[in-house]
């Protein structure tokens, strides 16, 4: 018999809420299905006006007998587009197949959607009275922003989401991170997105007559500015953390685990080359990233505008403020127009709480080999969301992975072992069962 996280997982991808344009009406309905066959309550929420239609998001909620903050287990409905063509399989079929669940969202993450709604569903099961309120909470948007999603819910329903723990993505297991044992990664902090535009104006003209003041030009010449910028290594509470621990399983980092002092770090990382991987330097930098740019429409026609789109990422901890005042000193150019879509600051949860000692265990006790170790995630997730009200959020997904498998993650031909859904589903029930006293 098939067991009931693979079969959920099979109906849950063969549901298209690819976000763009999103449309999670559809996956609010699946489990707005299984709640109403559980017996159990549950809402919906929709903004209102014709950008919101179908951007939906679902919450059900256990009551506990205690007055301790709520357990929320977050996570997201949409997922980001597939080129079907470039596909192996139907990424929106929901296969099944040699040991796989395929399907786009099957690492990201509607895998851990499953794994916390059986969770969940587990405590209902069983007639178990936690010792604080659960609620289940999957929402809309996460991929574009979260505007209709999180952020909807926080300001439009604060009543429901004031206060609580919150267990939502960015946390792993890799398999062959380190030489000899395996890793797993609690998030307890990440990286603020302060996305912002360029634009450079400029006199049209002849493509056969080049000009100085050519708008294109301009911006290119502020782009390679901006690659030179002195973008120093700054050491985390959580990295510094994390560095220490995996410490256990990279000899590199043995004087850094002696003595825990951040010049010692630092020395390991760059005299090694791991200051430079781009996995590594995204923990431990702030980054700037081109990855839009636009200009001109005809080979024989200088263009009158040109303009770029960056991802720029800061750690928590700094002032995005000066981190924007820095660039635009570096651009030094006024025929560069800078404009910031976003200007949030980074912030971190702590992981010196006995929420966390409290999943570590879980981990310890399955894993007993396993570094555990706080984590930093380099991209956004609605963690910061939560971060900004306060609460305390950690990434949590009790799989274990290759760094190959990491890269199907918005890649081609994603999918999720058999037994990683099972594994997953069974200890994030644990950890729910911990953390509510059960």
């Amino acid at each position: 018999m098939q067991h009931e996280s693979i079969e959920l997982l099979s109906q849950y991808l063969q549901i298209d809420t690819t976000n763009p344009p999103g449309n999670e009406v559809k996956g609010t309905a699946f489990f707005a299905d299984i709640f109403e066959k559980e017996g159990i309550a549950y809402k919906v929420y929709e903004p209102e006006g014709a950008a919101g239609k179908g951007r939906c998001s679902i919450s059900a909620r256990i009551a506990g007998s205690g007055n301790e903050d709520p357990l929320i287990l977050l996570n997201h409905i949409d997922v980001v587009p597939a080129e079907k063509d470039q596909w192996s399989c139907d990424p929106f079929g929901g296969e099944v197949r040699d040991g796989f669940i395929h399907g786009r969202g099957a690492l990201d993450m509607k895998c851990q959607g499953i794994m916390e709604l059986l969770a969940f569903l587990s405590v209902q099961r069983n007639g178990s009275v936690p010792q604080r309120d659960l609620i289940f909470l999957a929402v809309a948007d996460e991929e574009v922003g979260g505007v209709y999603g999180v952020d909807f819910l926080l300001k439009n329903h604060p009543e429901d989401f004031a206060s609580g723990l919150v267990l939502n993505e960015g946390g792993f297991g890799v398999n062959n991170l380190l030489p000899d044992r395996p890793a797993i990664f609690i998030a307890a902090a990440e990286k603020a997105a302060n996305w912002m535009q360029i634009s450079a104006e400029g006199p049209p003209g002849h493509g056969s007559m080049p000009r100085p003041e050519n708008a294109l030009e301009r911006l290119i010449r502020g782009l390679n500015r901006l690659q030179q910028m002195d973008n120093p290594i700054m050491i985390t509470e959580t990295t510094a953390e994390y560095f220490k621990r995996l410490a256990e399983g990279w000899e590199f980092l043995k004087p850094y685990q002696k003595d825990g002092r951040e010049e010692t770090l630092i020395t390991c990382l760059t005299e090694s080359g791991f200051a430079d991987i781009p996995q590594v330097s995204a923990t431990i930098r702030n980054t700037v990233s081109t990855n839009v740019m636009a200009a001109g429409g005809s080979v024989n026609v200088i263009p009158s505008r040109a303009e770029a789109k960056l991802d720029v990422r800061i750690l928590p901890g700094q002032d995005p403020e000066a981190f924007k005042a820095s660039i635009e000193e570096q651009l030094d150019d006024d025929g560069l127009s800078v404009s910031f879509m976003a200007c949030d600051r980074a912030l971190a949860s702590p992981f010196d709480t006995p929420a966390f000692e409290a999943i570590e265990a879980v981990f310890r006790r399955r894993f007993p080999e396993a570094v555990v170790t706080p984590f930093l995630v380099f991209g956004s997730t609605d963690s910061r969301f939560f971060r900004q009200k306060g609460m305390t959020s950690y990434g949590v997904c009790p799989v274990m992975l290759t760094m190959e498998d990491i890269q199907m993650v918005h890649g081609i031909d994603e999918k999720i072992s058999e037994k990683n859904l099972i594994m997953g589903t069974e200890i994030y029930t644990e950890i729910v069962e911990n953390l509510c006293g059960i």
